[in-house]
């Protein structure tokens, strides 16, 4: 399942729960001009964003130096232990603040969305870590949690925080979309470098380019791995994409501070957005007081009773 759009979905055993993680818009994007071109639209502006094309190959070297940019920016990003993402979309559509910890394997996952009936408050959160994945409950008398973990009759378990999202990079869902991002600008022959421009207060270079999921597929070279490729291009023609336009923000010390992801789909325009920062400077993820926390079958229990 491609965790873009409305964001992950959390689906239990047993029970007809599915509860929105990272909520960012509704359905997948996809780029078509008027007229029914397979063109994608220029984003929006948004912060720190200048004219297209200020600034282009001014000091980029040419196509081989965005390309080696790119990929050093998503080699030294993914070599991180540890880093935050805020993940928005369209105004109005939710939003999620994500902690990632490569080691021990870690995350946390907090978001924002519409109210519904299997969740009315729109808050969810949930911990991973150790193999157990925690989930914050209202459901549960007397417990603010219920967990899960390799033991649990969860055998259809469709996502969880960790699992969860697009197999195309192979890691957690709170380690955001830079490989399959920076990877597919670095891959496209229309990736340009849009000039430099402050993202959170720090000096960042901007690079946008339109990504069309034909061209990616039949891309071989060393810019983007060949599994995140594939499970970008799979998930995206699942969904009917045919492009995207991407724009990434380097920092000067080589890090990827921000990535906007735009296009049509047919639900209209669609937007995810995610800003990383804190980049080895995250607090520790613990897990919650045992006291708190509510067993797999003490959960579905509560469901049946509020039911």
């Amino acid at each position: 399942m491609r965790v873009r759009g409305r964001g992950i979905a959390l689906a239990t055993a047993g029970a007809a729960l599915a509860v929105m993680l990272a909520g960012c818009g509704s359905g997948e994007s996809e780029h078509e001009a008027a007229g029914g071109g397979s063109g994608a639209p220029e984003p929006e502006r948004g912060e720190g964003e200048g004219a297209p094309g200020k600034g282009a190959g001014a000091g980029s070297g040419g196509r081989a130096d965005v390309r080696a940019a790119l990929t050093a920016a998503a080699r030294k990003t993914g070599e991180q232990n540890s880093y935050r993402t805020l993940q928005s979309g369209e105004p109005g559509a939710g939003r999620s603040e994500m902690v990632f910890q490569k080691s021990p394997s870690a995350s946390v996952i907090k978001a924002w969305n519409t109210p519904s009936k299997a969740n009315p408050s729109g808050f969810t959160q949930v911990i991973s870590l150790g193999g157990k994945t925690y989930i914050h409950t209202d459901d549960v008398p007397g417990k603010s949690w219920y967990t899960m973990d390799d033991t649990a009759d969860t055998a259809d378990t469709a996502d969880t925080a960790d699992a969860g999202g697009d197999k195309g990079s192979g890691g957690p869902r709170a380690a955001g979309y830079v490989p399959e991002f920076a990877g597919a600008l670095a891959a496209s022959p229309s990736t340009r470098r849009v000039g430099e421009e402050r993202v959170g207060g720090r000096a960042a270079d901007h690079y946008r380019g339109t990504v069309v999921m034909d061209e990616l597929a039949a891309y071989t070279g060393p810019a983007i791995d060949r599994r995140v490729r594939d499970g970008y291009v799979a998930s995206s023609r699942q969904q009917g994409m045919k492009s995207v336009v991407i724009d990434l923000w380097v920092g000067k010390d080589g890090l990827v501070l921000k990535s906007r992801e735009a296009g049509r789909g047919p639900m209209g325009t669609e937007l995810l957005v995610e800003e990383y920062s804190d980049f080895g400077a995250v607090p520790p993820i613990t897990a919650p007081a045992a006291d708190t926390v509510a067993t797999w079958k003490e959960f579905v229990d509560g469901l049946s009773q509020r039911s």
